[in-house]
């Protein structure tokens, strides 16, 4: 079965201070060739992109090297600073992970509560540009409720922070709220077809904890249309981050 494209929406790229790794263009860009995706989006690691804004900078430069590459900008924490851009002009996403929390594990309410947070949320509405969402259940609620007009991808349907059923009874309604497919099995992402629509579900592997092929064939085997299946590999991303291919030949 072949597909006008496959877009892979969360990669990582570069190294991670914390898990002393790295994730390379020749892995990502093997495994795209592995699996017949045609592009796929490159975020930087939480540790290496709090610790400097450089790693954002050069994921931007590696997709100007690598146009099959599309870079997200991770929204470092120090978002009091009056000169703060969440997602400069180039990048066609952003990254918000665990603001001021512990890593994959716990929100910081505190960051709700901070005065420069309404300051941070509108400059990433007026950028139109989606973000790659990551929190606990109760934070995310209450910053979808703050963050009217931004589109939200939350990632692996909800698993790192809570369960997914939960974030599905919590968004079912939310037509800004989308989810990603990554590390999710099979089961989990037929339910939120279901419940959603395909066109509020991306497909997404989440390099380097799943592999491009294997994530993509729990998609590719779900009893759905290939109208459907369109949606979630490619048309979903398309219409939320106004990416072109055509402008990449």
């Amino acid at each position: 079965m072949e597909f006008e494209l496959i877009i892979d929406s969360h990669t990582h790229f570069g190294p991670s201070i914390s898990m002393g790794i790295e994730v390379k263009t020749s892995e990502l860009t093997s495994q795209m060739a592995e699996s017949g995706i045609s592009y796929a989006v490159i975020i930087p690691f939480p540790s290496t992109a709090i610790a400097s804004n450089e790693i954002n900078v050069k994921v931007l430069e590696e997709t100007r090297k690598v146009p099959t590459l599309i870079p997200y900008h991770y929204i470092r924490e120090d978002f009091e600073r009056e000169d703060f851009d969440p997602i400069p002009e180039d990048y066609f996403g952003g990254k918000w992970h665990w603001m001021r929390g512990t890593q994959d594990f716990a929100s910081n309410y505190s960051v709700l509560e901070n005065k420069h947070l309404s300051s941070l949320i509108e400059k990433i509405r007026k950028t139109s540009k989606p973000i790659l969402f990551e929190e606990e259940l109760r934070f995310t609620e209450i910053f979808v409720e703050m963050a009217s007009g931004i589109n939200i991808i939350i990632p692996h349907l909800g698993l790192l922070g809570g369960n997914p059923i939960d974030f599905l009874k919590s968004f079912k309604d939310r037509e800004n709220v989308y989810f990603d497919t990554s590390l999710a099995s099979k089961d989990t992402i037929y339910e939120f077809v279901k419940k959603l629509g395909p066109e509020r579900i991306l497909f997404a592997s989440d390099i380097p904890f799943g592999r491009m092929r294997s994530e993509l064939q729990k998609v590719i085997s779900l009893p759905l249309s290939i109208k459907e299946k369109e949606f979630i590999l490619f048309k979903n991303f398309l219409r939320l981050t106004s990416f072109n291919p055509q402008k990449q030949i």
